[in-house]
């Protein structure tokens, strides 16, 4: 299987790779489009099945392209995610590293605690989906096998309110582009945030409010999210509240958190504890150990570590200080320091005389940024704990540290989203 989530097989010279398929499967493939050295095929007949095969759950599987593997047997998967590690890190250099088998948590369903539903309309009717895998058009979704049963529940509310309570200005994207609902486990806060390409009157806002309201149960907040041009092209969002609280009230082993509309927050709501747990033993600090932590957002690992070590140093977004700083009173803790992103005068004050032997790195998909090898080194740091999602990043970034004196000792594929291509690689470093 590759890593965008199709099957894959030699044809001559070339691959050829063909949605909803599994290894070991027989089949008749029409060839759909070619691109250099690769094909992408579409299934037309099945003339025998792999033997990890299974029965999909969802109804929408196929169609829908939030999930890629439900066809697949669970423990196939977490093979095949241990093979994308494997070899995303031999490209990188490394042909002869032992990777274990890909950790999973299980039941691997009803597991997200996030949705984005985008809406359309299907001839007059609004209909409120996913969008089909690599495509724009919108599946009308019933249901999802992979959310958190509020998220369900909450997403059968809107479709009430789209059908009998907005008026028909407000049903269609021009008004409203999509929805995005995010559910607190241990407190049950829901959020629900509206894209809007502009924001709503205040006529327009009462009528959205009675109407969530009415319809959708166990709502805490509500926000409307506006675009606007963010860096390098990418669409960024203001956020403003509607009704409710501002945050959602998060409490993951005994840590208390606010977590705002646009914040970053591990999805997978039963895999998140047994991954801290992951990191904590892989770091193995002690109470006298300083720890840097790069990309903390609003500190949803940062308190964690900061149990296990006497300081921690973590650079965040300028946009989550306020939230980080806000976090890191609820539960007192006063052994960390946030710091806005770059190494700059404010790093180097947060660092200096007190060296830190840990860091635990977790960058975005771009991967570390060019300065935060150099400046780990400089602080101090000989165990680094990398946990990454974007594989080829993960690669660039692990032959860089490698370059840079550190050893790679320890690879862990990570299953944080079953049922998909996505794998997270929990990589243990030292100096030296």
């Amino acid at each position: 299987m590759g890593a965008g989530g199709e099957a894959l097989a030699a044809l001559g010279q070339r691959t050829l790779a063909v949605p909803y398929a599994a290894p070991g499967d027989r089949a008749v493939v029409r060839i759909v489009s070619s691109d250099g050295g690769m094909l992408r095929g579409q299934l037309v007949k099945l003339l025998r099945s792999s033997p990890n095969i299974v029965e999909p759950r969802c109804a929408h599987f196929g169609v829908c392209g939030g999930c890629q593997w439900q066809h697949l047997d669970y423990t196939a998967q977490l093979e095949q995610k241990q093979n994308l590690v494997r070899d995303a890190l031999r490209h990188a250099g490394f042909p002869d590293l032992s990777v274990p088998p890909a950790i999973g948590w299980e039941p691997a369903w009803e597991y997200r605690t996030q949705m984005h539903v985008f809406v359309g309309t299907r001839g007059e009717e609004p209909i409120l989906g996913f969008h089909t895998w690599g495509g724009e058009r919108i599946v009308d979704i019933r249901g999802c096998n992979t959310s958190h049963p509020e998220l369900v529940r909450a997403l059968e509310g809107l479709r009430t309110v789209w059908r009998l309570r907005l008026a028909p200005h407000l049903r269609s994207p021009a008004a409203i582009r999509s929805v995005r609902l995010r559910v607190a486990e241990a407190t049950g806060d829901l959020m629900v945030g509206l894209v809007v390409p502009v924001p709503l009157s205040s006529d327009d806002r009462e009528q959205v409010v009675v109407a969530f309201l009415d319809q959708v149960p166990g709502l805490t907040s509500l926000i409307e999210l506006t675009p606007r041009p963010g860096p390098h092209g990418i669409e960024e969002y203001d956020a403003d509240l509607l009704w409710g609280r501002p945050y959602l009230r998060k409490e993951v082993l005994g840590v208390r958190l606010q977590v705002p509309p646009l914040a970053n927050f591990p999805v997978n709501g039963r895999a998140f504890p047994g991954l801290l747990e992951l990191i904590l033993e892989r770091l193995g600090g002690s109470p006298t150990d300083g720890l840097v932590e790069l990309n903390a957002g609003i500190g949803a690992f940062t308190f964690h570590l900061a149990l296990d070590v006497a300081r921690v140093v973590a650079v965040t977004a300028e946009r989550d200080l306020d939230a980080a700083w806000t976090n890191a009173g609820l539960d007192n803790f006063s052994n960390v320091t946030f710091v806005a992103d770059g190494f700059g005068s404010e790093w180097h004050e947060a660092v200096r005389g007190e060296p830190a032997r840990l860091a635990f790195l977790h960058p975005p998909g771009t991967g570390l940024p060019p300065a935060a090898t150099r400046a780990l080194k400089l602080a101090g740091v000989q165990h680094v704990v990398y946990l990454g999602s974007a594989l080829g990043a993960l690669a660039r970034d692990v032959a860089v540290l490698v370059k840079e004196g550190f050893s790679l000792r320890h690879v862990q594929p990570v299953d944080l989203s079953p049922h998909t291509s996505r794998v997270h690689g929990l990589l243990t470093l030292r100096l030296g």
